[in-house]
């Protein structure tokens, strides 16, 4: 079995940046018009504060939007038997569902959201953004023990 990030899930992220941006904008130009109406009050300090954070910030979350399309183009899961293959590119790294503990099922309105694997060595892996997650967490879920699994019916 095969899955990848989902087309839906990229354009939420392009429309969360875009209105992360927006938003942004409509911050500077407050701040903007409150440091020409009133420069007591909407100093300098201020005024060039809030436009540096937004420009710095916008442009470290556009970076990592990019990067995170370059990644999620390569990227796939695949699960043979008792292992999860995690693929990004030429690189590969593989799970043993020996080694996960607790696998959790994070829902809103009835769909899943998100899925936690808590491994062995109390570390976390989130899967969110894949095509069909029910579907992936489920294929996972039936290679564990049915106590480890938590939230799987909705």
């Amino acid at each position: 079995m095969l899955y990848s990030i989902s087309e839906t899930s990229l354009l939420v992220r392009k429309k969360n940046i875009f209105l992360g941006a927006l938003l942004s904008l409509a911050l500077a130009a407050v701040i903007t018009v409150g440091h020409f109406q009133y420069p007591e009050t909407f100093n300098n300090l201020l005024f060039w504060s809030v436009i540096t954070l937004v420009v710095v910030g916008n442009l470290v979350n556009y970076y990592r939007y990019r990067r995170y399309l370059r990644l999620a183009e390569d990227h796939r899961i695949e699960i043979d038997g008792d292992e999860v293959s995690f693929f990004t590119g030429t690189e590969k790294s593989v799970l043993d569902t020996k080694d996960i503990v607790a696998l959790t099922f994070y829902r809103r309105k009835g769909q899943v959201e998100h899925i936690q694997l808590k491994l062995g060595n109390n570390r976390g892996i989130r899967l969110e953004g894949y095509s069909d997650l029910e579907q992936l967490g489920g294929a996972i879920a039936d290679r564990i023990p049915k106590e480890q699994v938590f939230g799987r019916e909705p």
